[in-house]
């Protein structure tokens, strides 16, 4: 089996900062230095990877059979026939040894090989494209359950303060300071929220029994990486399925030349050993029980289908160049997508930033009015869940970053941090 160091050189670094106040996410893309991540295929289950390696065996398999495909068996055969022409019935033995092998086909036998190479490599990489999209989708639930339970932490804070806000409105409307709409609604936004806290806990069950049919382990048992950008370049080199689509350009091309020189004339060597019994009418003659012939045949196949057969596997080959240059020109902009959805990211977490440093100034204004006597508690407690609501909503966009650059991670071989 090779080795999976494919998946080995990742662009990511070994911490989680997925709990507290992220820092400014695009503006440092390229501040870390190079490192290599560990192979993150342990996140599948142990039936999900021996599947894929019994893929990649079976691959293997074909590959080398196809290779071989030009090459014809050699025939054994035994027989034993009975015949009651004569005074008495007898019977003959024949054991006979038959080669025909093609040796020559106009470059037909060498491209068939280059075919089959060609072939296999193309489908090795579609396996390793398949369990990296498995992997990616194996994190990408768990990035998306943590952000749930981020989500549902957040709504705990807002349950909390539309909770203060009913009584601080109930206190005013029993007082006669305000009317009843400001009281209704409040009522209605903790109404609200509530029932978003209760799809949020309905979308953490989901994620979690989704997760239970890739993995073996409970979501807790793994670490959730800190993905990091790369360079145009570096992605477009490691694109896998560039790779593969310019390996399918090369199976077609040697599919082409192989059909295009199965009807032209083949050069093939023949011999036979034969052992048999000698038929008595033959008996008095110079005749050897065993004895070899061989020689050589050239043969050239006439078919009304040929002109149809080259020209399919040429529209083939062309079809094939066109997919490779569309693939690559997606490549580069789901790379500037992906860049620019960084960019909005990043200014929303900027955004957050500030609303916290406000909140922060508020909280100091509001506890100092509360000793004086000046404010509630209420206002105290709505100030420091706003800004612990913040802080949430900063780490919730930054795993919102980690879900754009794992789309990338999923597409790329080798990916390394550069610095």
């Amino acid at each position: 089996m090779k080795d999976l160091s494919v998946l080995k050189k990742l662009f990511l670094l070994c911490r989680v900062v997925l709990l507290s106040p992220p820092l400014r996410f695009f503006n440092l893309l390229f501040l870390v230095a190079p490192l290599f991540a560990d192979d993150l295929s342990s996140v599948l289950s142990s039936e999900r990877n021996q599947l894929l390696e019994y893929k990649k065996e079976q691959n293997s398999e074909q590959t080398s059979s196809l290779e071989n495909s030009w090459i014809n068996p050699i025939r054994l055969q035994y027989s034993k026939t009975y015949s009651s022409q004569y005074s008495n019935t007898i019977g003959l033995k024949q054991f006979v040894i038959s080669v025909d092998q093609p040796i020559f086909q106009m470059g037909g036998i060498w491209a068939a090989m280059k075919y089959a190479s060609a072939l296999g490599k193309a489908n090795e990489i579609d396996i390793e494209i398949q369990k990296k999209e498995l992997i990616a989708n194996a994190y990408k639930l768990l990035f998306n359950l943590k952000k749930a339970q981020l989500q549902e932490k957040k709504l705990e804070l807002l349950v909390a303060n539309d909770n203060l806000d009913i009584q601080i409105q109930k206190e005013s409307y029993d007082a006669g300071l305000t009317n009843r709409t400001l009281y209704d609604q409040a009522l209605l936004k903790r109404n609200k929220d509530v029932t978003s806290k209760l799809e949020t806990e309905m979308t953490i069950v989901s994620l979690k029994n989704d997760f239970s049919l890739l993995s073996d382990k409970p979501p807790e048992a793994f670490e959730l990486p800190d993905f990091r950008l790369m360079k145009q370049s570096d992605y477009k080199s490691g694109q896998l399925e560039l790779k593969r689509d310019k390996l399918r350009i090369e199976e077609k091309k040697y599919n082409y030349r192989m059909i295009w020189t199965k009807y032209l004339p083949q050069l093939s060597l023949t011999g036979r050993y034969v052992n048999e019994d000698l038929n008595p009418m033959f008996a008095g003659g110079n005749l050897n029980q065993e004895y070899y012939t061989y020689g050589f045949k050239v043969s050239m196949p006439l078919n009304i289908n040929a002109k149809n057969d080259i020209t399919n596997s040429k529209i083939a080959l062309l079809e094939s160049k066109i997919n490779f240059d569309e693939q690559r020109k997606k490549v580069i902009n789901s790379y500037r997508l992906v860049t620019k959805k960084l960019e909005v990211i990043d200014k929303k977490i900027a955004l957050s930033q500030e609303d916290a440093e406000h909140y922060k100034s508020m909280l100091t204004t509001a506890q100092e009015f509360e000793s004086l006597g000046d404010k509630t508690s209420y206002d105290t407690e709505i100030v420091a869940n706003s800004l612990q609501v913040r802080e949430i909503d900063q780490s919730i966009y930054a795993i919102d970053a980690q879900l754009e650059l794992l789309g990338l991670y999923s597409k790329v071989a080798d990916a390394i941090i550069e610095q």
